[in-house]
């Protein structure tokens, strides 16, 4: 008799610390403690922690952390789904649906002991017990006692962190009915358009200089980005081909104006000289005609400028030595306050773009300083970049007149189109992709 007065005292001191214990306790080691030090009071081999409005484990015994997606506990949830009530009751096997009851044997032991955790805001928690041993009324008994205790520690530290999470927060019906007015109004929510290209600042309405004949580039007299007047000598082109045609020429114009002299003073005497002179003259015409027009090229070789400005070309070793046609382009003399944006657009990023759109231009110089400009013109039609990327050529007007940038600078242009509801302008390109492959 003694003996078991003295396991009573010993269960009732257990129990008086474990409410101790867990009222003491903080919110993140209340979970562990109501799964593992529990042992101390009844014999267990498994403890488990379900929170019944998540449908979830949240701690188990012998464990840090419960892992969500374990094989145990995707065979678990449905199972103490099934079990979830509000009072005290011990299940087996026999008590859950036939495809969950065939693999218990492999997971839970026999008998399972289901304690709901009262506190004055609900039940939230439930404690589950498991072993091979029935469960005795004196057990159950005290459990009934200390589950009471637990819930109001559960209570305790809900009162000390009243915030909820986020998914708590997000299952308010009135909250998920606003979050999705506020998506729906910012995907209505009409966007301007924009896009980001490539930028060079060039000359506007420069003056290009062109080869004048087929040749080789010789020479230079210029370098880039140098300040030239008009009259000033630009480039030369090979003259040895020229100058030796010029020889040929002037001796061929000798020949055939010595002839014609000959002849003159024999017609005097021989009448049938006469009809040969306008035969002769034509000739030393027609030579006299060629000498001109090869000292006309020879002239033309050394190409100036016909306009001052600051010349506009890449290396000059790029030149030298290299054959040309007529009219191919060498250089440019361009006024260097007259400049304008030519921006390249690749096609995968075309928007709808007119004339008078805003642009900003952000020169890798001082792209914290963006210059204003204005869309002036738009390429019908696409062409390859030196990257080989198609892309339509765009020019831009600068609004700023007094702050203009450096002729050559480059950089990133901001061009800015029509308004469009956001949704519209974020599905664009998937829209585009769905479209093409519906048009086959």
């Amino acid at each position: 008799m003694s003996e078991q007065r003295n396991k009573q005292l010993l269960q009732l001191t257990v129990l008086l610390q474990l409410e101790s214990r867990a009222r003491l306790a903080p919110a993140d080691e209340l979970p562990y403690i109501l799964v593992n030090e529990t042992a101390d009071l009844v014999p267990y081999r498994q403890a488990l922690l379900w929170r019944l409005d998540t449908a979830k484990i949240k701690a188990a015994s012998g464990v840090a952390i419960p892992e969500k997606n374990s094989p145990y506990a995707l065979w678990l949830n449905p199972v103490l789904q099934h079990i979830s009530r509000t009072d005290i009751a011990i299940f087996t096997a026999a008590d859950c649906p036939p495809e969950l009851a065939g693999d218990w044997a492999e997971w839970l032991p026999e008998q399972g002991l289901w304690l709901p955790l009262n506190a004055p805001s609900g039940i939230k928690y439930a404690l589950v017990l498991l072993r091979e041993d029935e469960w005795k009324d004196g057990e159950i008994h005290l459990l009934s006692y200390l589950a009471e205790a637990y819930g109001h520690a559960f209570a305790l530290t809900q009162a000390a962190q009243p915030p909820r999470s986020w998914l708590e927060r997000l299952r308010s019906k009135r909250l998920q009915l606003i979050i999705a007015g506020v998506v729906l109004a910012a995907l209505c929510f009409p966007l301007r358009q924009s896009v980001i290209a490539e930028a060079e600042v060039v000359p506007y309405q420069a003056n290009l200089i062109r080869a004048p004949l087929e040749g080789v580039v010789e020479k230079f007299f210029v370098q880039p980005n140098e300040t030239v007047s008009v009259g000033q000598k630009l480039f030369a082109l090979d003259m040895t081909q020229l100058r030796s045609r010029l020889s040929v020429a002037e001796e061929t114009r000798d020949i055939a104006k010595t002839e014609y002299l000959q002849t003159t003073q024999q017609a005097m005497l021989d009448p049938t000289a006469k009809a040969k002179l306008a035969v002769l003259k034509s000739k030393w015409d027609q030579q006299v005609a060629e000498v001109d027009y090869v000292r006309s090229l020879l002239e033309r070789c050394e190409v100036t400028a016909n306009k001052a400005g600051v010349t506009v070309f890449d290396d000059p070793n790029d030149w030298l030595g290299k054959p040309v046609t007529q009219g191919e382009k060498i250089l440019a003399v361009a006024d260097p306050q007259s400049v304008e944006l030519e921006i390249r657009l690749p096609m995968d990023d075309l928007i709808e773009l007119e004339a008078g759109n805003n642009v900003l231009f952000f020169s890798n110089v001082t792209p914290n300083d963006p210059l204003p400009a204005q869309l002036s013109y738009f390429s019908y039609r696409a062409s390859p970049t030196p990257a080989q990327v198609m892309a339509y050529r765009l020019k831009a007007q600068f609004t700023d007149t007094a702050n203009k940038p450096r002729l050559g600078y480059r950089g990133m242009a901001k061009l800015y189109g029509t308004r469009q509801p956001f949704i519209l302008w974020l599905l664009r390109k998937p829209i585009r992709t769905v479209r093409l492959w519906l048009t086959w």
